[in-house]
């Protein structure tokens, strides 16, 4: 897939700035040469980070669009279908925390500790 076909995250213009983001949204543009395929497959070969299961519950919600319209987990993928993905995506907390661990330290220069 050419990287001016694959747009991930967009930019939701109804969500102002600022303001979490409640849905990762995916917007693909399928291959010309791309032969026909399942769609949650060709989705999970996409976007590894997300699971099979997570696209079939996506297109039983009506999740996923091609062109527009709902399709359901089986839909077979066409070339150049567009193909539109919003999964709800839970708040992460990224923040770490130090903890205060005491430490023996051996031996110490301008080098090594």
């Amino acid at each position: 897939m050419n990287d001016e076909n694959l747009y991930l995250n967009e930019e939701d213009p109804e969500i102002e700035e600022g303001s979490p983001s409640l849905y990762e949204r995916h917007r693909i543009v399928v291959d010309k040469g791309q032969g026909l395929m399942r769609i949650d497959k060709f989705l999970t070969n996409m976007l590894g980070s997300v699971s099979r299961t997570r696209f079939q519950n996506a297109a039983s919600s009506g999740f996923i669009t091609v062109n527009g319209i709902p399709v359901k987990a089986n839909y077979r993928i066409k070339p150049c279908d567009e193909i539109v993905v919003s999964l709800e995506s839970p708040p992460n907390d990224y923040t770490i925390y130090p903890e205060n661990i005491p430490l023996d330290v051996v031996y110490e220069d301008n080098d090594i500790i």
